[in-house]
């Protein structure tokens, strides 16, 4: 025998060794298949709790400008008692458009008409906190003009 040779028995030794790192391969690998499995599941879990979430979120955040617009407006609380529907988003949405209309007729007339009491000297709104759009325009316009 030569050296180089390799002997029987650690041949044999060799091809063990070589099928006990392939079946413990296959064994790894179907365990990494479980796992992404199993991750891929919470994945999706999350995803549609998160989505449950948003809903309610969503649906809350409209009985609260029910509730408020019922309040501002002398309604009483007796929409926030009962569950909203789907279609009353568009109900919603109205009434926060009507807010901002009688917003804006609220600024024009005790506001606008009254020298601004409510303007303050960096342009905002002492009664909203926002800026004033009408103000800004009523500026920009008496500089176009002069």
């Amino acid at each position: 025998m030569t050296p180089t040779t390799p002997s029987p028995l650690k041949a044999r030794h060799a091809g063990g060794a070589a099928r006990e790192i392939a079946l413990e391969h296959g064994v790894l690998t179907r365990q990494m298949a479980g796992l992404q499995r199993r991750v891929g599941e919470q994945m999706r879990a999350y995803a549609q709790q998160v989505q449950v979430l948003e809903d309610e979120v969503l649906h809350l955040r409209a009985q609260l400008v029910v509730a408020r617009t019922c309040m501002l407006w002398g309604l009483g609380v007796a929409g926030v008692a009962r569950p909203l529907p789907r279609r009353a988003r568009t109900a919603v949405a109205d009434a926060v458009e009507a807010m901002a209309e009688a917003s804006s007729v609220i600024c024009q007339t005790g506001c606008v008409g009254h020298a601004h009491p409510w303007l303050e000297a960096d342009g905002q709104c002492r009664r909203t906190g926002a800026a004033c759009e009408l103000y800004a325009g009523s500026t920009s316009s008496d500089t176009a003009d002069g």
